[in-house]
């Protein structure tokens, strides 16, 4: 590297080239020309690892502070606790969560005190803490937050964050959908049963549209049906396609949902919440805690689940054991991941 001058990257390159040496340089390189559906900060050193080690804890450099604060007061959860939830479950979260434009619920004194989100950063984070500058819809640039490794992920650990949310979209093009989320977000008065029924009813729906899902247990109230996507459509298109389905399905069957984010319009009904398909829009990410009591954990199930699961926060911070086992069974091997592309409604 002797004699070498960086430059601090603004625009992405292809080169093509025959391999990358020890030292990182490349040899017989070729440029191909310039990317512009990328972002520098999306480029990274991709590097090998074994299969077998995805299932042990992250090892982190980043040390937890006042590992004995109580951040579930109600059952005792300690932060060292959470951290250790987070730790374990690094491998496994971080193909939904790295790389992702995201929004943290911080609650440095615990879920009973104080929490805020907090979707940008002017540097508190420090260098494991990744920036994304995004144009708002001012015209000016923010810095958004992501984590693409175990020591970013841990860092928001340490700085309180109990939630973590992500945005419908990866930095390497956050103007393009990756996935469709319906929420199904039922009224206080109805039973698990419901939700049930309507997750069903949902896949069914998409699956005549051309469309792969996925259940995910939110860990809350209800219950997200997913169905990824091949970046493509870009976000105008993405949220007429979810608004629009969301509308013909509680036209079709006014008893039971509504698509009308009041409250006073939900007595009784499911809530469709197709308000998570649009730019800047953020849902849980799969594996994260939630700060309701319990310490319950959003998780991926399969639809064979879906018909015997007991309820939306069936799993818990200390079940990270039973997650990563699950997350490596050939059931939950597609979870998530499909070559699909937005239909015409």
């Amino acid at each position: 590297m002797r004699g070498a001058h960086w430059l601090r990257p603004k625009l992405v390159a292809e080169i093509a080239f025959t391999e990358m040496t020890n030292e990182g340089t490349l040899r017989h390189p070729s440029y191909l020309g310039l990317r512009e559906d990328k972002k520098p900060e999306a480029v990274v050193l991709e590097t090998e690892r074994h299969a077998a080690d995805l299932a042990a804890s992250a090892t982190t450099a980043i040390a937890i502070s006042n590992r004995d604060r109580v951040i579930y007061p109600e059952s005792n959860i300690t932060k060292g606790q959470l951290a250790d939830h987070y730790a374990a479950v690094a491998a496994i979260m971080l193909p939904w969560v790295g790389s992702r434009p995201i929004s943290l619920v911080r609650c440095p004194q615990g879920r009973a005190k104080k929490c805020f989100f907090q979707k940008h950063d002017a540097g508190s984070f420090g260098d494991k803490v990744h920036h994304v500058g995004i144009t708002e819809k001012d015209g000016h640039e923010e810095p958004y937050l992501y984590v693409d490794d175990a020591d970013g992920l841990m860092t928001c650990v340490q700085m309180g964050t109990i939630e973590l949310h992500g945005w419908g979209a990866r930095i390497e093009d956050v103007e393009k959908a990756d996935r469709l989320v319906f929420d199904l977000d039922p009224d206080e008065g109805l039973d698990f049963e419901a939700v049930r029924a309507a997750a069903f009813q949902f896949r069914a729906m998409l699956k005549s549209l051309g469309l792969t899902t996925f259940p995910m247990l939110t860990g809350g109230k209800g219950v997200h049906v997913i169905a990824p996507l091949t970046p493509g459509a870009e976000w105008p298109q993405v949220k007429d396609f979810a608004s629009r389905l969301a509308q013909a399905v509680a036209r079709s069957d006014p008893a039971h949902f509504t698509a009308v984010l009041s409250k006073a319009r939900r007595k009784g009904r499911i809530f469709v919440d197709y308000l998570r398909n649009q730019r800047g829009a953020t849902a849980i990410m799969p594996y994260s805690a939630r700060s309701r009591p319990g310490a319950p954990v959003a998780a991926p199930i399969t639809w064979a689940e879906m018909k015997t699961i007991d309820g939306p926060s069936h799993f818990h911070v200390g079940d990270a054991p039973e997650l990563k086992k699950r997350a490596a069974s050939k059931a939950l091997a597609g979870w998530g991941r499909a070559d699909q592309s937005l239909p015409n409604l």
